[in-house]
């Protein structure tokens, strides 16, 4: 039997991560969906943690923007203070290893779990960095989004497929759903849950069963935000982060700054 603690959108936040860590018994390995940095204050912790223990580990849109230096196409609503953050708290606390550990991290892997075929990508497998697969959305567009385009060459997976199973981040929304025999799970966030829960979010898969649990734990969040106030961040987007530690929701347009309105 193995069980897989699933993991996704740590964003620097590595008092988060360290709590599920040392609270989740039981766990043969860990699968991070990606985004293991921006908007927290210790990127180069949650990387070095990571690396640690073994994590498998997919790389992120943040983690992309980081690694490379491209704009990591993010929500509107998040967008200016991704930019802002990664250009002057990010990129300047991590290492050069670091960011060649990004830049190195695989796109997809493959799974399987309990004789099903299974993926792990951060965001969807039809687009597995920019895509948002939410809960909410109709079976028809969450199984576009859950299939990966057609090769006109080689074929390829077209339409959902009975009994295969795939795992994302992204949202920062925890669920599960099937659409068209397709399984459809997201662990939600460790370090910036968005669905006005802040406790850190998390998931376990028995591979032998195929059962899953979905968990969520208390973190010192006011430690996050102390680190975040030591780094001398100023208004509006130390205020934003705080709000989105401390609400588990994106900061309302009337906190941006007037050039990004």
């Amino acid at each position: 039997m193995t069980r897989i603690l699933v993991l996704s959108d740590i964003h620097g936040n590595y008092p988060a991560l360290r709590t599920v860590l040392s609270s989740t018994r039981g766990y043969d390995e860990v699968l991070v969906l990606g985004d293991l940095v921006d908007y927290g204050p210790q990127p180069g912790e949650v990387i070095d943690e990571l690396r640690s223990i073994g994590a498998r580990i997919v790389r992120g849109n943040h983690d992309e923007a980081a690694a490379y230096g491209v704009d990591c196409r993010c929500g509107e609503a998040t967008h200016w203070l991704s930019v802002w953050f990664r250009e002057h708290v990010t990129i300047p606390l991590l290492s050069r290893k670091d960011r060649g550990f990004l830049a190195g991290l695989p796109l997809r892997l493959n799974l399987e779990i309990a004789g099903r075929k299974g993926e792990a990508v951060h965001a969807a497998p039809r687009n597995p960095l920019y895509a948002y697969l939410y809960p909410w959305l109709m079976d028809e567009e969450a199984c576009r989004l859950a299939s990966k385009p057609a090769l006109r060459l080689t074929g390829g997976e077209r339409g959902c497929q009975t009994g295969r199973i795939i795992i994302v981040g992204h949202t920062h929304y925890q669920f599960h759903r099937y659409v068209q025999g397709t399984l459809i799970l997201n662990p939600g966030s460790v370090g910036q849950p968005r669905d006005g829960d802040p406790r850190a979010s998390y998931a376990l898969i028995d591979t032998s069963t195929g059962t899953v649990s979905f968990n969520r734990v208390e973190y010192p969040v006011e430690e996050t935000i102390r680190r975040l106030r030591e780094l001398r961040i100023p208004s509006p987007y130390i205020d934003a982060l705080i709000y989105m530690l401390r609400e588990a929701r994106v900061p309302p347009p009337s906190m941006r700054p007037r050039q990004a309105l």
